[in-house]
């Protein structure tokens, strides 16, 4: 999503890279879930928050650093 980015120019590179890392964990989350049945609930709720956060900071910082223009 970074590399789509660099495309448009955004106006804002940390928000846009932040809504991409955050789009790419939500897309990620949903194609493992489809196909991970032995998830409980608590682990979902509190892992794939974590993990979506996590990219979400590495889009806003990745944004930062790669999306100019």
């Amino acid at each position: 999503f970074l590399a789509v980015l660099r495309y448009g120019a955004p106006t804002r590179p940390v928000l846009a890279g932040t809504v991409a890392g955050l789009l790419a964990g939500g897309l990620a989350a949903t194609f493992y879930a489809a196909h991970c049945f032995d998830d409980s609930p608590l682990f979902v709720a509190t892992w794939y928050t974590i993990a979506i956060a996590i990219l979400a900071a590495l889009g806003a910082l990745g944004a930062r650093l790669f999306v100019r223009w």
